[in-house]
C-alpha cells in the first residue's frame, strides 16, 4: 500500500509544481552519502527528491518517475530569465476571505428610468479564516465560518474551491451555497428611490462554476508566482489566455414576506417568487500581466470576460430559454517574498447577466483575500 501511495503521488504531481530536484544541479551520487533501506525509505532520505541518483527504483517505480520528469518538462517548462521555481516543496499559510453576493434588476438596462426602477440586493459580508499546508500538488486544509463562531449575521452557507495550474494553462473549480443573510439596498422609488437597508432572507441560492484557459506566452509568464507561491517572476510579464467555462446557477427569491409599505412599490413585471434556474457554456477570452516591483514585490491583473450560450427557466416561463450569455471576471493581486516567507492581498470578482423580454438580472460574487505562509 504504501509504495502504491508513493507512485499515485509521483503521477499526480506530474502536471503540477516540478521538484526541487528539477530546479536545482544534482550532485553525482559519488559525491554524496549512500542511503538505506528500501527505495519508499531512500526517497524519503532524499526529501522527496525523486530524481537523486543513489535511490534504486524498482522498474514500475521508476517508470512512473519517467512519466513525471517527461510531464514536467512538457507542461512546467519556463524561460529561467523570466521565472524560476522556489526551491521548497513544502508551504504553510494562514488565510483570511471576506467576500460578498449582489443580485439587481434592471428593467430598461440601456434607459435612464429603467435603473431608476431598479431593484439591489447585497449579502452581509461573510467572514472565513483557514490554514493549509501543501506538498507540491496535495495539500490539505481546514476553514473556520468566523460569523458562526462570533454570531454576527450567522447564515447556513458552504463553500468549496479547487484549482490547478502549470506553466500551460490553468483550470478552477467553485461550488457555494448560501441561505438568507441579505439585505435590500434599493427598491425602485420605495423611500423616494433613496438607498435603503431592509434584511430579506427568502433567499437561496446554489452554484457550480468550472473554468479552463490557456495561457500563450507561458514560457515567460506564471500566474502561481502571485496566486500560489510554487515560482518567483524574474521579469515583468503578460499573456493572453482563451479557455471555456460551465456554469450551473439556482437562485431562489420569494418577495410575499416584504413589510406592507413596500408592496405597492413592486414592479408589475417582476414575479412575487423568482426562481432562476440556468446553465452557461461560455467561451472565455483575455489578458494577464505580472508586473515585477521593488523590494520583492510582484503585482497582477487579470481580466477574462466570456460570451456564450445560456439555458435558463426564469419566472413567468413555461419552457427553457436559449439566449446569449455575458460573464465578466477579473482579479487582482499582489504577493510579497521575503526568503521562506510570503504574503499575499488578492481581490476577486465573478459577475453575469440574465436577459429576458421583461428586465435584466445581474448577479456577482465580490471576494478580498488576505493569505500569510513559509515554504520549507
Amino acid at each position: 500500500m504504501k509504495q502504491l501511495i508513493s507512485i499515485l503521488l509521483l503521477i499526480a504531481s506530474s502536471m503540477f509544481i516540478p521538484m526541487r530536484a528539477q530546479e536545482a544541479n544534482i550532485e553525482t551520487s559519488d559525491s554524496l552519502p549512500p542511503l538505506t533501506g528500501n527505495w519508499i525509505q531512500q526517497l524519503m532520505q532524499a526529501n522527496f527528491n525523486i530524481n537523486d541518483p543513489r535511490i534504486h527504483y524498482p522498474k514500475f517505480a521508476n517508470f512512473c518517475r519517467n512519466v513525471y520528469n517527461w510531464g514536467d518538462k512538457t507542461f512546467n517548462t519556463y524561460d529561467k530569465d523570466y521565472v524560476v521555481g522556489t526551491g521548497k516543496n513544502w508551504k504553510f499559510n494562514v488565510d483570511g476571505t471576506v467576500w460578498q453576493q449582489s443580485y439587481g434588476y434592471i428593467f430598461d438596462l440601456f434607459n435612464t428610468r429603467g435603473w431608476d426602477q431598479r431593484i439591489t440586493l447585497h449579502s452581509n459580508f461573510n467572514y472565513d479564516i483557514g490554514v493549509r499546508l501543501s506538498f507540491m500538488a496535495v495539500s490539505i486544509g481546514y476553514t473556520w465560518n468566523v460569523n458562526q463562531l462570533a454570531k454576527v449575521h450567522p447564515s447556513p452557507r458552504s463553500t468549496f474551491d479547487f484549482a490547478f495550474s502549470c506553466a500551460l494553462f490553468t483550470a478552477e473549480l467553485r461550488t457555494q451555497t448560501t441561505s438568507g443573510n441579505t439585505r435590500i439596498t434599493h427598491f425602485g422609488q420605495y423611500n423616494n428611490g433613496e438607498r435603503i437597508n431592509v434584511p430579506f432572507d427568502d433567499i437561496n441560492t446554489d452554484l457550480l462554476s468550472i473554468n479552463a484557459y490557456y495561457f500563450f506566452n507561458h514560457k515567460k509568464f506564471s500566474q502561481a508566482a502571485v496566486y500560489k507561491f510554487s515560482k518567483y517572476q524574474k521579469k515583468s510579464s503578460g499573456s493572453w489566455m482563451l479557455g471555456a467555462s460551465f456554469k450551473r446557477q439556482r437562485i431562489e427569491m420569494d418577495f410575499s414576506s416584504l413589510p406592507p409599505e413596500m408592496m405597492p412599490y413592486m414592479p408589475e413585471n417582476l414575479p412575487m417568487k423568482n426562481h432562476f434556474h440556468y446553465r452557461d457554456f461560455n467561451i472565455l477570452g483575455g489578458y494577464s500581466y505580472n508586473a515585477v516591483m521593488p523590494h520583492n514585490w510582484i503585482y497582477n491583473i487579470t481580466i477574462l470576460p466570456g460570451i456564450g450560450f445560456k439555458r435558463s427557466l426564469l419566472p413567468g416561463e413555461q419552457s427553457i430559454s436559449e439566449m446569449l450569455s455575458a460573464n465578466m471576471s477579473g482579479k487582482m493581486g499582489f504577493t510579497y517574498n521575503h526568503k521562506a516567507l510570503f504574503a499575499n492581498l488578492t481581490m476577486k470578482f465573478d459577475g453575469s447577466l440574465v436577459f429576458n423580454s421583461k428586465y435584466s438580472f445581474i448577479n456577482s460574487t465580490q471576494q478580498i483575500s488576505i493569505v500569510c505562509g513559509v515554504r520549507f
